[in-house]
């Protein structure tokens, strides 16, 4: 993909990417991924976005992948797949897939802490997955990333939602990535006129509350401590509810036409 010229202010790496598991079908064997469609739109979305002509045969580059990262599942049980753009030292995008095994599944977590401005690019999945996880293994957890004032903006990994009684809240920051875990959930929790409200919370409120952690690897884990401060209880039944229903999203792996 030659000839794309480099943005201002961007430098040679990793401009994007998008990771998502694959489980196989425990009757058939097939590939599904959960939401896929939502994570094929986003990256096609962030690569048009960096630049129209990185964008031309990201189909072909989709339908081309799919078919290696089924073959690559189905001999290892799962996957955890990467679409990935890079920037070159010649100022020209290349297209990349990174295949990797699925890496252990949790089904609770913790979350620390990490005060600190946005870094460059931060609504943008992809060019501070390095430094994300060098602050997940300086933590030893989840980092729990904070802005200027205080506020939470998202988990290193994950997004977060936190519970008000019978209301569902997500960051009102807008310098975070775009969940589509929390697209999921904010679909699922629709059809029981419950709405993802968007607001503003410091980690010691956060405590007061049932917090959840979603991603793609991991679908819903609820969290257990925030620095160290237990969180209360989660509503056991609410939780196994949104769960099944999340795992209503499974679709067939490699894409087929919708």
């Amino acid at each position: 993909m030659k000839g794309m010229s480099q943005k201002r202010g961007e430098t040679e790496g990793l401009v994007l990417a998008d990771s998502f598991r694959v489980r196989l079908h425990p009757d058939t064997g097939a590939g599904e991924v959960r939401g896929l469609w939502h994570h094929v739109a986003r990256f096609a979305r962030g690569v048009l976005e960096i630049d129209e002509q990185a964008a031309r045969g990201i189909g072909n580059f989709i339908d081309e992948t799919g078919e290696q990262i089924a073959h690559y599942a189905a001999q290892h049980g799962g996957a955890f797949p990467r679409w990935e753009l890079w920037l070159t030292a010649d100022g020209s995008y290349s297209r990349q897939l990174s295949l990797r095994p699925l890496p252990e599944l949790g089904e609770t977590l913790g979350l620390v802490s990490a005060p600190g401005a946005a870094l460059p690019n931060a609504p943008r999945k992809g060019p501070n997955i390095a430094r994300y996880a060098a602050l997940n293994r300086d933590a030893g957890a989840e980092a729990l990333l904070i802005d200027d004032d205080g506020r939470v903006r998202e988990g290193a990994t994950t997004s977060i939602v936190w519970w008000r009684g019978e209301q569902a809240h997500i960051s009102a920051a807008r310098d975070r990535v775009a969940s589509v875990t929390e697209a999921l959930l904010g679909e699922i929790l629709r059809e029981h006129s419950i709405s993802l409200t968007r607001a503003e919370i410091t980690p010691e409120v956060l405590t007061s509350y049932e917090v959840w952690a979603v991603n793609a690897l991991h679908g819903v884990r609820p969290v257990t401590s925030i620095d160290g401060t237990a969180t209360p209880a989660v509503e056991a039944e609410r939780l196994a509810r949104v769960r099944a229903a999340l795992d209503q999203t499974w679709q067939p792996f490699p894409p087929v036409e919708r």
